[in-house]
């Protein structure tokens, strides 16, 4: 019994070239060369272009976070002050990023063994509100998450989308429709063109100056979480990363980055903020030192309500590093 696949008339040549350009466009979203191509265009091809200068220049101290921590922490400047080379410690904030996506990154350095004393040796994870929601706006998932513990966590649609990427990651695709983004899309595809702030190298992985690029809608949903509770399916994503890193004997640090309008959800005394100030005290049960955060900043340290100007990470950085020198690591 033979089967043969029946193309409507006249369609014969026009579904074949579809079917060739569509599995085109998502065998080039399997390579990670052509996804950091256009990291000038798209966040995650910025988020490859940090994670492959932290595996081929494995610091020994890792910021791990969202945009709260990308563009608050100067790594070049907690480097000067814990009296450091230049690539002692590296900022991997990644914008939109959520628990999922923090787990993912430690599970694929984990894998090629760059976790332990004589690799990454501390890990300084910044936590808000945010990283404990369901988010994917940008797209990480179907990239940077772990997918085995997506498939282990019942996440099948995630899973799915892991290896469906023309599928999954079409919403952000659809930006494309905007001339600016079409623009650059067309110009990184001629020339190599690092991502606004520059490439990781530059300054070890802060975006320095990030000022009216913030993505406003970003902010609101930011804002918006810290009313809403930790989800539980995110939530299980904390534990399992402070399980495999403490497996692997990596110091963990958690940071809480300041907020100009309001306190964070960790620190308020609010009946609705309990379950945050609850996570806090199980992360000091399970040995993770929380470091303090300064309320002494003016508002004319931040971008918006929610994120630091360089001005304000130059100071958040200080008072960081001689946290760090206080505690010893060096």
């Amino acid at each position: 019994m033979h089967f043969h696949l029946k193309i409507p008339p006249g369609l014969g040549k026009s579904f074949w070239v579809a079917a060739f350009i569509i599995i085109g466009v998502e065998l080039a979203l399997h390579n990670e060369s052509i996804v950091h191509r256009y990291r000038s265009v798209f966040a995650v091809g910025r988020a490859i272009d940090k994670l492959h200068y932290v595996e081929q220049h494995p610091p020994h101290l890792l910021f791990i976070g969202n945009s709260r921590v990308d563009n608050a922490i100067d790594a070049l400047s907690i480097n000067h002050i814990l009296m450091q080379p230049s690539t002692y410690s590296f900022n991997l904030g990644l914008p939109g990023a959520n628990l999922l996506i923090y787990h993912g990154i430690i599970k694929r350095i984990s894998a090629q063994g760059l976790l332990g004393p004589q690799g990454i040796n501390t890990v300084i994870l910044g936590l808000d509100e945010s990283a404990f929601q369901e988010e994917n706006s940008l797209g990480y998932i179907s990239f940077l998450a772990h997918r085995t513990t997506l498939w282990n966590s019942g996440r099948y649609q995630d899973w799915l989308g892991s290896y469906l990427r023309l599928w999954s990651y079409c919403a952000n695709l659809r930006q494309l429709q905007e001339p600016d983004k079409i623009l650059k899309f067309i110009e990184a595809s001629i020339n190599s063109i690092d991502p606004i702030g520059g490439a990781a190298a530059t300054y070890q992985g802060y975006r320095a100056g990030f000022g009216a690029t913030q993505n406003e809608a970003q902010v609101v949903r930011q804002e918006g979480s810290a009313q809403q509770p930790p989800s539980p399916n995110v939530e299980t994503y904390l534990w399992r990363t402070i399980d495999l890193l403490q497996s692997r004997d990596v110091r963990i640090l958690v940071t809480i980055l300041p907020l100009r309008d309001r306190s964070s959800a960790f620190f308020d005394t609010s009946q609705t903020a309990l379950p945050y100030r609850i996570l806090l005290a199980r992360l000091q049960q399970r040995g993770v030192t929380i470091l303090s955060t300064a309320t002494n900043y003016s508002s004319s340290e931040f971008i918006n309500a929610g994120h630091l100007n360089n001005q304000g990470a130059q100071h958040f950085s200080a008072d960081l590093g001689h946290q760090l020198t206080t505690l010893g690591i060096q």
